[in-house]
C-alpha cells in the first residue's frame, strides 16, 4: 500500500475512535470532553484535506458513515442540551414566581 493510503487509513481509524468516544460521552452526559474531542476531529479532517489524501471506495464509505454518525450525535447532543436548558429556565421561572410572592 502506498504511504498516503496507509496514512489515510490511520487518520480514518482515529476519526472513528473519536466518534465512538463522543458517542459514549453523550450517552453518559459528560459534555465537557466532547468539545475537546470535536476540535481534534476537525483538525484531523482539516489535515486530511490539506494533504489531499486519496480515498478508495471503502474509505469513502467509512467517511460517509462517520459524517452520518457525527450528525446524529450532534443532533442528540443538541436535544439533550435543549432539554437541560429548558429545565433550568423552568426552575428559574419558578424561583422568580416564588420570590415575587414573598
Amino acid at each position: 500500500m502506498p504511504v498516503e493510503v496507509c496514512s489515510a487509513n490511520s487518520q480514518l481509524d482515529k476519526l472513528e475512535k473519536i466518534s465512538n468516544k463522543i458517542s459514549l460521552l453523550i450517552s453518559s452526559g459528560d459534555y465537557e470532553k466532547i468539545n475537546h474531542l470535536d476540535r481534534i476531529r476537525k483538525k484531523i479532517i482539516f489535515d486530511m484535506q490539506e494533504k489531499n489524501f486519496r480515498l478508495d471506495e471503502q474509505n469513502k464509505k467509512t467517511v460517509m458513515k462517520l459524517i452520518s454518525k457525527n450528525q446524529e450525535m450532534v443532533s442528540e447532543f443538541r436535544d439533550k442540551n435543549k432539554k437541560s436548558l429548558s429545565r433550568i429556565l423552568d426552575s428559574k421561572r419558578c424561583a422568580k414566581a416564588y420570590l415575587a410572592t414573598l
